[in-house]
């Protein structure tokens, strides 16, 4: 009998936990009070164009995306990838010669897309501000999504 309760009890306190830790996840599109936000302290804040963002500390590690607050404390996310269109043939040797180094680079011949992805935030917004300069004629963006997806 105590073992079935113990059992019970410790499979409750399992259940509350993971339940909790579950409300504290992050989505693209949910919006944190100032409070919520407090919590982290100074967040690293990058101006990319005219907005500017906040990168919020991982919340867990391996994670692949990098969560983001705009300025009205809404969640984003960012694969840390740069998308060049519109570019010279040579826009592959172009982003390798670029500092910041990418961790990878795909192109895309159908569209004439290129993606870069970076080690981080920090070198994603670099390398974005570096491949302007390189690639005037190019579109050069790095692509956040404060919305959730929703499908068709």
């Amino acid at each position: 009998m105590k073992n079935s309760f113990r059992r019970y009890v410790g499979l409750l306190g399992m259940s509350l936990a993971l339940a909790s830790s579950a409300s504290f996840a992050l989505t693209p599109g949910q919006v944190l009070t100032e409070a919520e936000i407090a919590k982290w302290g100074t967040l690293p804040t990058y101006e990319i164009g005219k907005s500017r963002i906040r990168v919020i500390p991982p919340q867990y590690s391996g994670s692949q995306d990098t969560f983001l607050l705009n300025a009205q404390g809404m969640v984003g996310s960012s694969r840390n990838e740069v998308v060049v269109s519109e570019a010279p043939a040579d826009v592959q040797a172009v982003i390798q010669q670029t500092q910041p180094r990418p961790v990878s680079v795909q192109h895309f011949e159908p569209t004439g897309i290129t993606v870069a992805k970076y080690a981080d935030f920090a070198q994603a917004v670099d390398a974005l501000r570096a491949l302007k300069a390189a690639l005037p004629g190019a579109k050069v963006g790095l692509p956040v999504q404060f919305g959730k997806q929703v499908p068709y």
